[in-house]
């Protein structure tokens, strides 16, 4: 049996543990939703810089952090998580996108 991974699978896998340990670390639902909108920002800042690249490895990090978000946020409520992660995204990539914030 061979576990060799790629360098998408080292990513998402950090983005994993990343995702757990912020949600797990979080002293209350607010600063958890907070985590989560701002690294939605991230990933839509990164979408937007990856737009004409290969979008699959950003797709494993975006999910494998959602995942162990998800995971580690027991206490808080799944639906809040889903649309602060996706709302920060979509903020970051408009930001992006009209160029209020310029990537470089």
């Amino acid at each position: 049996m061979n576990l060799t991974f790629d360098w998408p699978e080292w990513i998402a896998m950090i983005f994993l543990i990343l995702g757990f340990a912020m949600a797990l670390f979080s002293a209350s639902p607010t600063i958890l939703y907070t985590v989560c909108f701002l690294m939605g920002l991230v990933f839509g800042r990164i979408w937007y810089k990856r737009e004409k690249k290969g979008k699959v490895p950003l797709f494993y990090s975006i999910m494998t952090f959602f995942i162990g978000f998800i995971v580690g946020a027991l206490f808080a409520n799944i639906r809040f998580i889903v649309f602060f992660l996706l709302a920060g995204i979509l903020a970051g990539y408009w930001i992006h996108r009209k160029r209020i914030i310029h990537a470089h």
